[in-house]
């Protein structure tokens, strides 16, 4: 049965699409999860969803992030909107929210700098589209149908009464993870559990399946977005010792690495093995962590050029992403965005012909 079409999706695709314009990685519907301990397992709980999630970094790796409600009905009411977008921007530790709705009351005018949000009515959002040269675009980032292709793509399918194959168990448990798990873990945690996750599934990953490069390609977008928020950590620290900082990020932090180490320690003194904290790949990572933060510039847009050579090459297969900006395009995006394809396919062994798209760019 074909899955019936969001009716709020055109706007979130046109807010998603202003985003990625002034430069953010811009997913839409982002669902956030609360998982609970059963004592042998954990269940998750749906709370909400992002409509869209806006993620860009500066030359110094500061993240800032933007959410998105976006309504089209008319028996919505706005200000209930506007409550709930305060307390889903202070859960998720968003920078600013916007709600978008075809049309704004005068009272929700007022409220919403009250509450530190903004509001676009259609006249606006057009408005704004036009000064950005939107619609001329050429990427088709709002595009219901295309969209809804890509959306096709995502997950297994099994059919009426059927159980669900061993490989298919395996991949639903990557979709699971990148679908929630991914937004609802500490952040620091992410970058092992990405390396993880796809390693896991690295064998079974069809270069001929369409499904599982749009997976592969989300994973690596998960990949690079977790590699930023390292750099960020990095950089708050001074950025003089990118090993020793990233190891404690990614670890924890400085006391919980310790009690890792002296774990290892014991370890390797009770049982004569030579177990170590670090896993083999931890200095590949490094070394490319260390890329990104010495090409800022390239490293802060290496997302949006994820996503458009997925979209445009992939997809829709162009031979070539043109410039995302109109201008002279980002070089060192490029090579960073290979460079990061190229790496997390030798960590986890996916084949490398998933990325064709972005290695042979």
């Amino acid at each position: 049965m074909t899955k019936a079409q969001d009716k709020d999706l055109s706007l979130k695709l046109r807010f998603s699409r202003i985003l990625f314009l002034q430069g953010y990685w811009s997913p839409i519907e982002v669902e956030l999860s609360q998982y609970e301990n059963l004592g042998i397992s954990l269940k998750r709980k749906s709370l909400t969803d992002l409509d869209v999630l806006g993620v860009k970094y500066d030359s110094l790796f500061t993240p800032f992030r933007i959410v998105g409600d976006c309504k089209s009905g008319r028996k919505v009411s706005d200000a209930n909107r506007l409550f709930w977008l305060k307390g889903v921007k202070d859960y998720f530790g968003a920078d600013q929210a916007y709600f978008i709705h075809p049309v704004i009351k005068s009272h929700i005018r007022g409220i919403a700098p009250k509450l530190k949000l903004r509001v676009f009515d259609e006249r606006a959002l057009a408005e704004l589209e036009d000064n950005l040269n939107a619609r001329e675009y050429f990427l088709p980032l709002s595009d219901t149908s295309i969209q809804m292709s890509v959306s096709a793509l995502w997950g297994i399918e099994v059919p009426k009464g059927g159980k669900p194959t061993e490989k298919q168990l395996q991949l639903k448990e990557a979709y699971s993870y990148l679908s929630y798990t991914y937004w609802y873990l500490e952040q620091y945690r992410n970058l092992l559990n990405v390396i993880e996750c796809f390693t896991n599934i690295s064998s079974i990953l069809d270069t001929n399946e369409d499904s599982h490069i749009l997976l592969a390609y989300t994973g690596l977008e998960r990949f690079a977005h977790s590699l930023l928020e390292t750099a960020s950590f990095v950089l708050a620290q001074g950025g003089t010792n990118v090993p020793r900082d990233a190891r404690s990020y990614i670890f924890g932090g400085p006391l919980a690495l310790k009690e890792k180490e002296n774990f290892f320690n014991l370890l390797r003194s009770l049982t004569k093995s030579n177990e170590q904290l670090d896993p083999l790949y931890l200095q590949d990572v490094i070394e490319l962590l260390g890329r990104m933060i010495r090409n800022p510039e390239g490293a802060r847009d290496v997302l949006r050029h994820i996503y458009g050579i997925y979209l445009w090459c992939v997809h829709l297969k162009n031979d070539r992403l043109l410039a995302l900006d109109g201008e002279k395009e980002n070089t060192a995006a490029i090579v960073l965005s290979r460079d990061a394809a190229s790496t997390f396919s030798k960590i986890t062994g996916m084949k490398e012909a998933l990325f064709d798209s972005i290695l042979l760019h």
